[in-house]
């Protein structure tokens, strides 16, 4: 009985602090404890959000920011996640990489958006292109992190069966590197919808990072929290989407 309860528990028990945080919000907010032009109340958010998604805008440019950051992440990781286990593989390919890669990693994303625009224009593929340069050096990290984590006896059982390097790769260091790419796609994933958030700010006028923006100029806050709505809602699918892939792509961890 208690294990048919546990999912119910466990989305009771995680619901319980965003509940009471709202409800606390709404009375403060109507009550004018806070300032209800800066702060309206979740009731009056929930009322727009949902005036927005009928009226299509608010669909629009989720799709819109979505098809963004997906097409961006795909770029990124797939390149990440081949490069990191490669490296993790060949110790002379580590040697070449691995300094360029933290040496770029470290480079704050807004900082190059100027350089991105200019190479790119204010067009789609520099906002993609601001995405994938993110998660790619997060992809790479945490294939080469969990290809180092293979044991060298199951290296050296694929080597003593005639097993080349890429079959090596695909059949041993790849399953036992999955969780920790897969950890690594969930902080990638997270931090591309921080940059194509704060990109679309700067450069855009569609997506949900441009409806946020604009509307805070215009001191529209029911609107900008109607889109920061629609970002939380993307960025939590999102992040089940990749974390179900788990119990597919590396179904003997929990």
């Amino acid at each position: 009985m208690s294990d048919a309860l546990g999912p119910f528990r466990a989305i009771l028990l995680g619901a319980t602090i965003p509940l009471i945080v709202l409800a606390a919000w709404q009375v403060a907010s109507t009550q004018e404890w806070i300032n209800p032009l800066f702060w309206p109340a979740p009731s009056t958010i929930a009322e727009r959000t949902w005036d927005e998604l009928m009226g299509g805008a608010l669909a629009t440019d989720s799709f819109v920011t979505a098809r963004r950051l997906l097409i961006g992440f795909v770029l990124g990781a797939a390149p990440g996640v081949f490069l990191g286990l490669a490296a993790g593989v060949s110790r002379v390919l580590r040697e070449a990489v691995y300094p360029t890669a933290s040496a770029l990693y470290v480079v704050p994303r807004i900082a190059m958006l100027p350089l991105v625009l200019v190479a790119f224009s204010i067009n789609d593929p520099a906002r993609i292109f601001m995405v994938a340069f993110s998660v790619f050096f997060i992809a790479f990290f945490s294939a080469l992190s969990g290809a180092e984590q293979v044991r060298l006896t199951h290296l050296d059982v694929a080597r003593a069966f005639g097993a080349g390097r890429w079959r090596t790769i695909a059949r041993v260091v790849l399953p036992g590197a999955m969780p920790s790419i897969i950890s690594g796609l969930q902080v990638a994933m997270g931090f591309a919808l921080i940059v194509i958030v704060g990109t679309e700010f700067l450069a855009a006028d569609q997506g949900l990072g441009a409806r946020i923006w604009t509307s805070y100029q215009v001191f529209d806050f029911p609107a900008m929290y109607a889109g920061i709505v629609a970002v939380t809602v993307l960025g939590v699918v999102l992040n089940y989407l990749i974390l179900g892939s788990k119990r597919i792509l590396a179904p003997w961890q929990r």
